[in-house]
C-alpha cells in the first residue's frame, strides 16, 4: 500500500507495466520492488525447490528479489527502476533474450574516484573538490545519500523545509558536493579494482573502465539480519529494507510485515509514518514529524530523538553506547498461510548492530 503524508505528495508520472502478466501501476522514479510493494505483492521469484521469496535487504545485497525484466534473467528488483510497458517475471523466460553486442570499455580519467555515495563518500569528495581534485563519486543505488539519508525518491516530492533533519542534511550535503564540482554516477556497479588506478564497473548498462590517480573506498555497511525460523519468506525484511521503502518510495511491504522493526534506526521511523494515518499502527500516538526520525545512533541519536515526560528519549537510547539497540518482532499472522506451524506464533528478538 501507498503511505500517505499532507507534507508528501506522488511526483512520478503514472506508468504502466506487467508482472506475471497482470498489470501494476507505479510512478516514475520508483523501483519494481516499491511498486510491486505498493500493489500489495511480496512475493516476487521462487527458488529451484518452488519456495517463494521476496525483497529483504531492499539495498541489492542479498539477491532474493531477482526477476525477469524484458527477457533479462537476474534483475533486482530493488534497484531496477520501473519503466511504462516493462514486462517483469518472477521466473526466468523460456527463451532468454540474446546477449548484446559486446562493445569497448568506455575509459574515464580523474583526480580521485570516491566508491560510495554515502554521508563519508560524499563528504570526502566534497572536500577534495574544494581543494581542487577532479572527483567522481560511483554509486550502485539509484539514488546518492546510501543507507543512512535514504532521500525521498523522485516519485516523491515535499518542501525541503518540511521534511526532517535527516532528509535536510542529506539534501544539503549533496548539493554541496555537486556544487563544488562533483561528479555523482548513479547505478555504477564496481566490480573490480586491478589496481587503485584501474577500476572495472558497469556504468548504467555499460562497460567502463575508471583511471583515477587515487581511489577512496566508501562503501559503509550494511546489516548483518539474524536468521530465524521463517526468516527467508516474502514479507519479511531487514530495518533498511522497510525503512527505504516506507522512508524513500513511501510505501508499505502488503500490509503488516512479517518482520515488524521495532528497533532505534527503524522503528521509530517507521511507527510515526504509521501514525499518520497510514496503516496498522494509526491510533498509536501523532506523527511528531513530517518524514521518519533520525537514526538514534552514536553520534546524532542522544542529541536529536524526541523526549518524553521528565526529558528520557522515547526512543530508548543507551547512554555512552555507540551500539544500536535492535528488536524485531516476528509477526507470523501475516505468514500464516505460507507457513501453518507459525500460525498465531509471536516471537520476540533482542540484538545489537554496531554503528560505529
Amino acid at each position: 500500500m501507498r503511505l500517505k503524508h499532507p507534507n508528501m505528495r506522488p511526483a512520478g508520472a503514472p506508468v504502466r507495466f506487467r508482472f506475471d502478466g497482470a498489470e501494476i501501476e507505479a510512478l516514475t522514479g520508483e523501483t519494481i520492488a516499491a511498486a510491486l510493494a505498493a500493489a500489495d505483492i511480496v512475493a516476487v521469484r521462487r527458488t529451484r525447490s518452488g519456495a517463494p521469496r521476496g525483497p529483504f535487504c531492499g539495498m541489492g545485497v542479498c539477491f532474493d528479489c531477482l526477476v525477469t525484466v524484458d527477457g533479462r534473467p537476474n534483475q533486482r528488483a530493488c534497484l531496477t527502476k520501473v519503466a511504462s510497458g516493462m514486462d517483469v517475471r518472477a521466473a526466468p523466460a523460456a527463451t532468454p533474450r540474446p546477449a548484446a553486442p559486446t562493445m569497448p570499455a568506455e575509459e574515464i580519467a580523474c583526480d580521485v574516484l570516491v566508491v560510495g555515495a554515502g554521508p563519508a563518500g560524499l563528504t570526502a569528495a566534497r572536500s577534495l573538490a574544494l581543494a581542487g581534485a577532479d572527483v567522481i563519486v560511483a554509486d550502485e543505488r539509484l539514488h546518492p545519500g546510501g543507507q543512512y539519508f535514504k532521500p525521498l525518491a523522485p516519485s516523491q516530492a515535499a518542501e525541503l523545509s518540511d521534511l526532517d533533519r535527516q532528509f535536510r542534511d542529506g539534501a544539503v550535503l549533496l548539493q554541496s558536493a555537486v556544487s563544488a564540482g562533483v561528479r555523482i554516477l548513479n547505478e555504477t556497479t564496481v566490480w573490480a579494482a586491478f589496481s587503485p588506478t584501474e577500476v572495472a564497473a558497469i556504468v548504467a548498462g555499460r562497460s567502463t573502465l575508471f583511471r583515477p590517480k587515487r581511489l577512496v573506498l566508501a562503501t559503509g555497511a550494511y546489516e548483518q539480519s539474524p536468521t530465524v525460523p521463517g526468516w527467508t519468506l516474502p514479507g519479511v525484511m531487514t530495518v533498511g529494507g522497510l525503512q527505504t521503502l516506507a522512508r524513500s518510495y513511501r510505501v508499505s511491504p502488503g500490509g503488516p510485515s512479517g518482520i515488524q522493526p521495532l528497533a532505534d534506526a527503524g522503528a521509530s521511523g517507521l511507527r510515526r509514518s504509521a501514525s499518520a494515518g497510514e496503516g496498522p499502527r494509526a491510533r498509536r500516538r501523532p506523527a511528531r514529524h513530517p518524514a521518519l526520525a533520525p537514526p538514534c545512533d552514536s553520534v546524532a541519536g542522544r542529541r536529536s530523538c524526541p523526549r518524553g515526560r521528565g526529558g528520557r528519549p522515547q526512543h530508548r537510547c543507551r547512554p555512552r553506547s555507540p551500539w544500536l539497540r535492535i528488536c524485531l518482532v516476528v509477526r507470523a499472522r501475516s505468514l500464516a498461510g505460507l507457513r501453518p506451524s507459525l500460525r498465531g506464533a509471536r516471537q520476540r528478538l533482542d540484538g545489537d548492530a554496531d554503528q560505529r
